[in-house]
């Protein structure tokens, strides 16, 4: 019957006919508990009661306990010897299933975390830099570019290796309590705003203290005599030439004295983005299969377009949406906004517009994202290619007056290093211009800082490109006589354009930048700036180097649960607990 599906599978235990305890512990013995028969993981620690492995979880807590222990995560105290009344945060168990490579149950991971959420606010600084998309997509198109060797480590307990600089107490783990005793924290654990900053602090210390030197334009990435370690948290991954094999072996020996690691194989995940190789075509690609597989369960109402968004613009809903729908809303548009901004540009300027309505979605808002979901869950095998070729091109674009509420403009710009698409960018100037020439200059202002910034990225990563003047595709002729006229003739009245004019005028000059004209139907950006259709979007996907790889996922080993991935699921239970 047209417009239905068939009811969602159940997940509780009596529909995966499990017949007791003892049965789900054959099978976990036996390995043939596959991750769509299990139930879902416990939310609390109360929810360990009827839950069907529940003894598997409690001696999780029992190894994660010992080894906050053996690293003297905390101390006992009584809490009548406390003095000036100090707060007191609470702290939860956060559980996970660990598999292995065929997808089967490996066993049951318990982590304890912090009430983060109730720390009182002092002003001190808590921001912890992540690696950026752009500069892991730029060492992925120079790894499928030179055959670097890609090795990948998880450090376990991350945080907990750095030692915390205030007092910090915690109420004992639910479960483990004893009456008028409390912890007293000395290394940052999971939760604690702090945390994540001082761990960066530490690897990065310790790393500088092997001879690494930090990357100038990338605070997770550092180098030592051609060898590059970039890190997102708990993942480290080290790239290298084959012929540094031995050096790279030595700096990992030195690493595991210091801290304690897995892995040390072929990088295969990284912050749940699959990385796929062809080694003799010198071919990366990077896939959010496994992702989007999560995110189609906010589909209300598939469809079964060709393309991520109709060309009827959508307007604001004139009703008040319910708090409810506000966060529903939110939370899809959100996770198209991930796809859109790690590996598939496709979706960018959906997201883009989707993302205008976050306050007050209405119908067609929620039927929008619909079809862009559908689409993503239709097309989940299109991974984005790195490799096989040697330029680096940049291209802008913009789409004049285009919202019809504000008439402010759409720009975008997309940039390729080594033919594979590392940076790109569709959203919305803030402010309103006159003329379609004007709209073109501030993209061509904004794609030339973002190229400017990742050829530094490029060079301070030892790569020497062919080209010293950065080349910038354009398709208004108006504007690049604007930037490249020997005397200047932009007549506006508006200054934020014309110091946009003048600066771009000035990188011309200094022979940094060279703008060149490629017609719309030729341009790279042009699907970022509108909702192409039919064959104008199949060839705009064609060249954002997007290729359906689905047979090589077929044979793709699934991703173990890191620190960095733990992190939504950390703050969605402090939601939770709250309520």
């Amino acid at each position: 019957m047209a417009g239905t599906r068939a009811a969602p599978r159940s997940r509780d235990a009596t529909s995966l006919k499990i017949r007791d305890q003892a049965h789900y512990e054959r099978l976990i013995m036996k390995k043939q508990l596959h991750r769509r028969d299990l139930p879902e993981v416990p939310r609390f620690h109360r929810d360990l009661l009827k839950h069907p492995l529940k003894e598997q979880f409690l001696e999780a807590e029992r190894l994660h306990l010992q080894s906050h222990k053996d690293m003297n995560s905390w101390n006992e105290v009584n809490v009548n010897a406390l003095t000036g009344r100090p707060q007191i945060l609470d702290c939860m168990w956060v559980y996970t299933y660990k598999y292995d490579k065929h997808g089967r149950l490996d066993k049951c991971k318990a982590r304890l975390v912090v009430r983060g959420d109730q720390e009182s606010r002092n002003g001190q600084d808590t921001y912890a830099a992540t690696l950026a998309g752009r500069s892991f997509r730029t060492l992925m198109a120079m790894a499928a570019r030179f055959d670097l060797e890609l090795i990948q480590f998880d450090a376990v307990n991350a945080f907990v290796n750095a030692k915390l600089e205030d007092d910090v107490f915690m109420r004992m783990p639910p479960g483990h309590r004893k009456h008028g005793t409390v912890l007293k924290l000395n290394k940052a654990l999971y939760g604690l705003r702090k945390s994540p900053l001082l761990w960066h602090r530490e690897l990065t210390s310790t790393l500088i203290k092997m001879g690494f030197k930090p990357v100038p334009h990338e605070p997770c990435c550092l180098t030592l005599d051609g060898i590059v370690v970039f890190f997102y948290v708990d993942d480290i991954v080290f790239a290298y030439r084959k012929n540094h094999d031995v050096r790279a072996q030595a700096l990992e020996a030195q690493l595991r004295s210091k801290y304690r690691l897995t892995g040390g194989n072929a990088l295969q995940w990284f912050i749940g983005i699959e990385i796929l190789r062809d080694r003799e075509k010198g071919l990366i690609w990077l896939s959010q299969a496994s992702y989007i597989d999560k995110i189609t369960r906010l589909i209300k109402h598939r469809g079964r377009d060709h393309s991520p968004m109709a060309s009827e613009e959508l307007t604001p809903f004139e009703g008040i949406a319910s708090h409810a729908d506000i966060n529903r809303y939110q939370v899809r548009t959100g996770s198209i906004l991930y796809a859109a901004v790690i590996t598939r540009p496709d979706v960018a300027f959906v997201a883009s517009k989707l993302a205008k309505f976050n306050s007050n979605p209405g119908l067609a808002h929620e039927r929008a994202a619909d079809r862009a979901l559908s689409y993503l869950a239709r097309t989940r095998g299109l991974a984005l290619r790195l490799g096989g070729g040697d330029d680096f091109e940049v291209a802008s674009d913009a789409s004049f007056a285009d919202d019809s509420t504000d008439r402010k403009s759409s720009q975008a710009f997309a940039m390729k290093l080594f033919d594979g698409l590392i940076g790109w960018r569709a959203g919305k100037q803030d402010t309103v211009t006159t003329s379609t020439t004007e709209a073109e200059l501030l993209a061509l202002s904004q794609a030339a800082k973002e190229s400017l910034y990742v050829s530094r990225l490029i060079k301070e990563l030892d790569v020497v490109l062919d080209r010293g003047c950065i080349s910038i595709q354009c398709d208004n002729r108006q504007t690049i006589r604007l930037v490249t006229a020997e005397v200047a003739t932009l007549q506006t009245k508006l200054r934020h354009i014309d110091v946009h004019n003048h600066w771009l005028r000035q990188e011309v000059a200094n022979n940094t930048l060279g703008v060149t004209y490629t017609p719309t139907a030729e341009i790279m950006a042009d699907g970022l700036t509108k909702a192409l259709q039919g064959s104008m979007f199949r060839t705009f996907v064609e060249r954002m180097g997007l290729e359906d790889i689905t047979d090589r996922l077929a044979a793709r080993e699934l991703p173990e649960t890191t620190d960095s991935m733990l992190q939504e699921q950390i703050y969605e239970a402090w939601e939770e607990q709250e309520v």
